[in-house]
């Protein structure tokens, strides 16, 4: 399903992915991990390979390119200090984010971050970008037992922003936010500005109940509220 119609009458509230929906950043992602890769010793992986695993959480990332515990929390350690050091200096909102961001709180409906980021980076970023204001609730992979696509996440988010699972939009980049939002009983909205899905689509046999070309898109489904 495309921008056409409307979200149904009982969302109340939307949750966004962080990297790849609200924050161009994949190639620093990239970056970190291939870098902190190659320090540890690691045979290397290369670009798709990477991008196959994007939309986990980290420590399942990190688990899967290390092969036990150890390594892959050093490796998680290294990853995420190297990341660190780029995306303040590259990473940027993708176009529309903040006008969009403000324009869903003006009609009414609840926001919330549910990312593979841990809580506290979450936040970072959203204040570093001037958008935490719009958001009223944050899901780190820290603070669930299962990432994505496991709904745990998303299930957490809805408790948090006070609404009930049916009544969240989930909107993501990957098939691992299609999958975790439809197993967590959420709409699924899917904005494809990276290889993401392309990339990952043959990993989940699930569609997206609305596929936007960018996340200007999305005011196009919110009817005005109250």
């Amino acid at each position: 399903m495309g921008a056409t119609g409307r979200l149904p009458e009982n969302i109340r509230a939307l949750g966004f992915d962080l990297d790849g929906t609200l924050l161009d950043n994949l190639a620093q992602l990239l970056k970190a991990w291939k870098l902190a890769i190659e320090r540890l010793g690691l045979p290397p992986k290369g670009d798709e390979e990477i991008l196959r695993e994007f939309g986990r959480r980290t420590t399942d990332i990190a688990l899967t390119f290390a092969g036990e515990a150890g390594k892959a929390s050093e490796l998680v350690r290294l990853k995420d200090e190297i990341y660190d050091r780029l995306w303040p200096k590259y990473s940027r909102l993708y176009p529309g984010v903040a006008e969009v961001l403000a324009e869903v709180k003006r009609r009414g409906f609840l926001s919330g971050v549910a990312s593979s980021n841990r809580a506290e980076r979450i936040k970072r970023i959203l204040n570093h970008f001037g958008i935490a204001k719009y958001i009223d609730a944050v899901v780190g992979y820290d603070e669930v037992e299962r990432g994505k696509p496991h709904p745990d996440m998303l299930l957490k988010l809805a408790e948090k922003l006070g609404v009930k699972p049916p009544q969240l939009a989930y909107v993501g980049d990957s098939i691992y936010d299609v999958e975790a939002a439809k197993r967590a009983g959420t709409l699924a909205v899917l904005i494809p500005l990276n290889p993401l899905y392309q990339i990952q689509r043959d990993k989940f046999k699930v569609e997206a109940d609305f596929k936007l070309e960018s996340i200007r898109q999305l005011l196009k489904l919110l009817p005005e509220k109250g």
